[in-house]
C-alpha cells in the first residue's frame, strides 16, 4: 500500500549547502546561466532530490531541459495563459482532453493543487509562480493528480511494442527527468480490472519513489479519505463542478472523436509547401550511437525542412554552431507517419546540425531521411 501523505521536509543544513554548490555549477555550465524563473532555491531543491544530489545527471537533464523550453517557446512568463493558443498546440486540441483547472483547486493544507490527468497542461509554471507569491517555509509546492483510467484499453497496454506503450514510457522519462519531485500523489481512479497487468506496466517505466506516490481508488469515495469533498470533483463522488466554458464539470476540455480525416498524412509538410520530395537516404546507427547531420543553408535560403523514420526509438533535435538548440530534444518514434518539420527564418550561409541519438543499447538503428533547404 502507498504511504499516506507527508509533507515534503524542509531543506536540511547539508541540503542547503548543495544547493548553493548546485547553483554555482549550473551558472557555470548554462550557456546564459540559470533562467530567473528556475533558479530558486525550492526549485534546486525538487531536482537534487530527484536524482539524489547526483549533480551531472542534475546538470545534463537541466541543460537539456532549459535549451528544449527555449527552442520550443516555452520560457515565457504567460506560458499558462497563451500556451492553448499556441500554433503548433491549438490545432490538436480538438483531439485532446486537455486539464483547464489550472491551480484554481488548491489546497492549502498539503501545499498543492489538483490536476485531473486525461492529458496535459501546464502545471510547472503554475508551481513556480505559486512558490514566488507565498513565504518559502512552506516548502515545495506540488500537485495532486487524478488519474482517470476510465477510457484507457488495457489490450493496447500488453504488446510491449505498442506505440501506447511507446507514448507511457516517453511520457515517464519527461515527467521524471525534467520535472523531479513535482508530483505529491496520483489517484488512479476507474482503474481497469486486470490492474496488476497495468501495475506491471507503470512498474517498468517509473522510479520506486515514484511508483510509491499512486494510489488505486477502487471507489470515488475512498477518495475523501485523504482530500476534503470541496477539492474533489463531482465525477468523483465530490462537490467541484467547474463553471468555466467551454470545458466539463470537471475543468477539462472535451475531446471530439478521431476519424480517418484527421489522421496525419506522410510527406505532407512537402506537398503544403508545393516542394517536390527529395530523395530519401539511410544511415544504419549502432546501438546506443549518435549520428549528426550537418547542412549550411544557400546563400538565400531561409527554411529549413526534415523528414525521417526510424526502425528504433530516436532523441531528436537541431542546433547551430554554437549548440544551442533550434529544436527541442523530444523522444521520438515513428511507426507508421514519418516525422517532418520545418525551421524558418534562419540564416542563409549559416551550418546547422541535425542530431539523432539511438535510445535503444540491443539494437541498431535503420534512419531513412530527407534534409532540404528553401527560400
Amino acid at each position: 500500500m502507498p504511504a499516506k501523505f507527508q509533507s515534503p521536509p524542509p531543506a536540511s543544513i547539508h541540503e542547503c549547502a548543495l544547493i548553493e554548490q548546485l547553483r554555482n555549477k549550473l551558472t557555470d555550465e548554462l550557456p546564459d546561466g540559470i533562467p530567473d524563473d528556475l533558479n530558486t532555491d525550492l526549485n534546486l531543491l525538487r531536482w537534487i532530490r530527484g536524482f539524489d544530489a547526483n549533480f551531472d545527471k542534475i546538470t545534463k537533464n537541466f541543460y537539456t531541459y532549459v535549451e528544449s523550453r527555449r527552442a520550443a517557446g516555452f520560457d515565457v512568463s504567460d506560458l499558462p495563459e497563451k500556451f492553448f493558443d499556441l500554433p503548433n498546440i491549438k490545432r490538436f486540441l480538438p483531439y485532446i482532453a486537455a486539464s483547464r483547472l489550472n491551480d484554481r483547486l488548491w489546497l492549502d493544507e498539503r501545499n498543492a493543487f489538483l490536476f485531473v490527468e486525461r492529458a496535459w497542461s501546464q502545471p510547472k509554471e503554475l508551481i513556480l509562480r505559486r512558490e514566488k507569491k507565498q513565504s518559502a517555509a512552506k516548502g515545495l509546492v506540488q500537485f495532486i493528480v487524478f488519474f482517470d483510467a476510465a477510457t484507457l484499453n488495457l489490450i493496447d497496454y500488453l504488446n510491449p511494442m505498442s506505440a501506447q506503450i511507446k507514448f507511457w514510457q516517453m511520457r515517464s522519462e519527461l515527467w521524471q527527468n525534467w520535472y523531479p519531485e513535482m508530483v505529491q500523489k496520483i489517484y488512479l481512479v476507474n482503474p481497469p480490472r486486470l490492474i496488476s497487468t497495468l501495475w506491471k506496466v507503470v512498474g517498468i517505466f517509473l522510479k520506486k519513489e515514484n511508483l510509491e506516490r499512486i494510489e488505486i481508488i477502487g471507489n470515488h469515495k475512498d477518495l475523501q479519505n485523504d482530500l476534503p469533498a470541496w477539492f474533489i470533483p463531482r465525477e468523483y463522488a465530490g462537490e467541484f463542478v467547474n463553471d468555466v466554458q467551454p470545458y466539463d464539470e470537471t475543468g477539462v476540455s472535451i475531446r471530439r472523436k478521431i476519424v480517418p480525416d484527421d489522421y496525419i498524412k506522410s510527406h505532407d509538410l512537402c506537398q503544403s509547401k508545393g516542394i517536390d520530395r527529395p530523395k530519401s537516404r539511410r544511415k544504419e546507427i549502432s546501438a546506443g550511437a549518435v549520428f549528426v547531420e550537418s547542412i549550411i543553408l544557400p546563400d538565400d535560403h531561409t527554411k529549413l525542412l526534415w523528414n525521417f523514420t526510424c526502425s528504433t526509438d530516436v532523441e531528436f533535435t537541431i542546433y547551430n554552431k554554437k549548440k544551442r538548440f533550434l529544436y527541442p530534444r523530444l523522444h521520438l518514434f515513428t511507426l507508421k507517419v514519418p516525422e517532418e518539420g520545418i525551421l524558418e527564418n534562419l540564416t542563409p550561409n549559416s551550418e546547422y546540425f541535425l542530431e539523432f541519438r539511438v535510445t535503444t543499447s540491443y539494437f541498431n538503428a535503420r534512419l531513412d531521411y530527407y534534409i532540404y533547404s528553401t527560400l
